[in-house]
């Protein structure tokens, strides 16, 4: 019996502190104060030990030989593969919400959006940066399908995208957003598809261009 209760501590734990990073509240580039985390969720050092190398072991967070734990920072080239791994799976996931979700979660995501208007100030920026969020993870959730929610929650696929906050912003992407909501309302799951696929390659598109600089300056050098 008590091994079951460690193991649910140390995914409970591991769930917490992924939450921390996810969030920002464990900024990228940071260390990770280990006596913090055992203050904050008042276990032991071991649970969070576990969680620390789980986290390392998915790439969450790396390990510095003497220097301890880091919240890792992902370069251009992983962001612009993360962006096309999320249009793969929410293009998918989109498609299945058409043939899948109940009348009130198609309503959900189809009136996100409803109250925005560009331009936006800096609070209304953020909610739009939240407001984001959920709606992609929504459409995963909302798919019906394990295997993709399974692979959100392994991989953190979305959550690790929003390291740099929004890549583009609204005055682009409310356009983008608007365009897979009218495919969503009237649970058209092919165009749904081709315009979430089409709005987080334009995402990516911006790290490739990133990319296509250093290989322009590298060559002239």
């Amino acid at each position: 019996m008590p091994r079951i209760e460690n193991k649910a501590l140390r995914t409970y734990i591991y769930d917490r502190i992924r939450e921390l990073i996810d969030q920002g509240i464990l900024p990228v580039g940071q260390k990770i104060n280990k006596n913090d985390l055992v203050q904050r969720f008042g276990v032991s050092q071991t649970p969070i030990n576990d969680a620390l190398n789980q986290l390392v072991g998915e790439k969450y967070i790396e390990m510095r030989p003497r220097k301890g734990y880091y919240v890792r920072e992902f370069d251009i080239e992983e962001f612009c593969q993360l962006f096309e791994m999320r249009a793969g799976l929410e293009g998918i996931a989109v498609r299945l919400c058409c043939e899948n979700a109940t009348d009130s979660q198609v309503l959900e995501l189809v009136t996100a959006f409803d109250s925005f208007s560009v331009p936006m100030d800096e609070a209304e920026l953020h909610r739009y940066y939240e407001t984001d969020r959920r709606f992609h993870e929504k459409i995963v959730l909302y798919s019906a399908n394990n295997f993709i929610l399974e692979s959100l929650k392994t991989t953190g696929f979305q959550a690790r995208t929003y390291q740099k906050g929004l890549v583009r912003g609204p005055e682009i992407t409310l356009h983008e957003h608007r365009m897979v909501v009218e495919a969503l309302k009237v649970r058209d799951g092919e165009r749904a598809q081709h315009q979430m696929v089409w709005h987080l390659l334009g995402s990516r598109d911006v790290f490739k261009t990133m990319i296509d600089k250093e290989k322009g300056k590298s060559h002239k050098h």
